[in-house]
């Protein structure tokens, strides 16, 4: 998937303490245990904190914490296996490749208290592997200075004060299952029922393909993806567009582009044209087990902590992400809030394997139909040709 979602990459590993963890069961000084995890550098300071309060707990633990990208250590896992750090994050899509290739461990841990979106997230052929951490999806962004109201549905907005860079599948899969389509059946578990060219997807692409032709400039400069993205997001912060679609993380840099915090809104993005909710693509990370752990039980264990009430909000106090514990409250009008309540009722990315062969003939597919392309035959290629990644795939 697009690594952009998540988090970037971090140039290079710095060692806050300590090095790697080894296969063998490593000891520090004092005899006790040693657990090490490997993560980015702004979630150190919770990590720190967590982390030393367990050990306050649990004498015979102590634990590392390594400044890594996220990337760089799901890159490098297959060929360091028992070399990596015992505990790390990681996002939901990679999951069950994580899990195919034995290289992540299922954790025995209730997740009750989270949302339902986030409890799939978390899971592959019926085993648990991560404490969800962070959610994130993308929201209707609104300039205040030109408007206070949030239409009930997008089909209303005129084309012109409005856009969204539906060739990327990431923004535009909300339209699909607004208009009936879908990716997978069965909740994202059957990829024999491919749904991106049922007539509900046709429908959403002939909407896509409506607005790419209403001969508006932001959407005719959309075409040519990334100078037309650029285009909307200046034409946005220019006060020349009422809404657009985009993540929650563009907010900073819209601020950083000139616009004030109290002139930018945020909605859960609404319906197509009323006929299904919006549900957009919804991508969740959490803490996973290294399975070539030498620690395993204690990993295991300490990861069984971050899904308490106390550490889930503490997680979202320190870092800002919103974390999907049903008991963290955020408080309403709040961009959190309205993030919660679009990933509450988002799709969640599957953990399934498969799902990433999606990608690049859905972006293909979305490409043709902005440009005028016959939208159902681009669909049925687009399908055509991810049944034949999935085919290859499974060889």
């Amino acid at each position: 998937m697009n690594k952009k979602l998540f988090a970037s990459v971090l140039a290079g590993s710095m060692l806050l303490t300590g090095c790697g963890s080894g296969g063998d069961s490593e000891k520090a000084e004092n005899g006790k245990k040693v657990v090490e995890i490997a993560v980015e550098e702004n979630y150190v300071p919770f990590f720190k904190d967590v982390t030393d309060q367990y050990e306050k707990e649990h004498k015979d633990v102590d634990f590392k914490i390594t400044k890594t990208g996220m990337w760089d250590v799901l890159d490098s896992l297959e060929n360091k296996k028992e070399n990596s750090a015992d505990l790390f994050i990681a996002p939901c899509d990679r999951l069950g490749d994580l899990a195919d290739k034995k290289l992540i461990e299922p954790i025995d841990v209730d997740l009750a208290k989270y949302t339902e979106t986030a409890q799939v997230s978390s899971t592959y052929n019926n085993n648990k592997y991560f404490v969800p951490l962070s959610t994130d999806t993308t929201l209707l962004l609104y300039n205040k200075k030109l408007t206070d109201k949030v239409p009930a549905t997008l089909k209303e907005i005129n084309p012109k004060d409005w856009a969204a860079k539906f060739t990327d599948f990431y923004m535009a899969a909300g339209m699909f299952y607004s208009n009936g389509g879908y990716i997978f059946g069965d909740n994202g578990n059957n990829t024999d029922d491919i749904g991106l060219n049922n007539e509900g997807s046709v429908k959403a692409g002939k909407a896509i393909q409506s607005l790419y032709d209403s001969k508006n400039d932001t959407w005719e400069a959309l075409k040519e993806e990334q100078a037309g993205y650029d285009q909307m997001i200046d034409a946005f912060t220019k006060d020349k567009l009422k809404y657009i679609i985009d993540g929650p993380w563009k907010v900073k840099d819209l601020e950083k582009a000139g616009m004030k915090k109290e002139d930018i809104g945020a909605a859960v993005i609404p319906s197509w044209d009323g006929t299904n909710p919006y549900k957009p693509l919804t991508s969740t990370k959490g803490m996973v087990v290294n399975a070539y752990s030498a620690e395993k039980k204690e990993a295991v264990d300490f990861v069984k902590t971050l899904a308490t009430d106390e550490n889930a909000k503490k997680w979202y106090d320190m870092t800002e992400e919103v974390n999907p514990n049903t008991t963290v409250t955020y408080e309403d009008g709040t961009l959190a809030k309205t993030v919660y309540e679009a990933t509450s009722q988002g799709t969640p990315m599957t953990t399934n394997p498969a799902f990433n062969q999606v990608w690049e003939p859905m972006a293909d597919a979305l490409k043709q139909i902005a440009n005028g392309q016959d939208v159902k035959k681009s669909l049925d290629e687009s399908v055509k040709v991810i049944k034949e990644k999935i085919k290859a795939m499974k060889k």
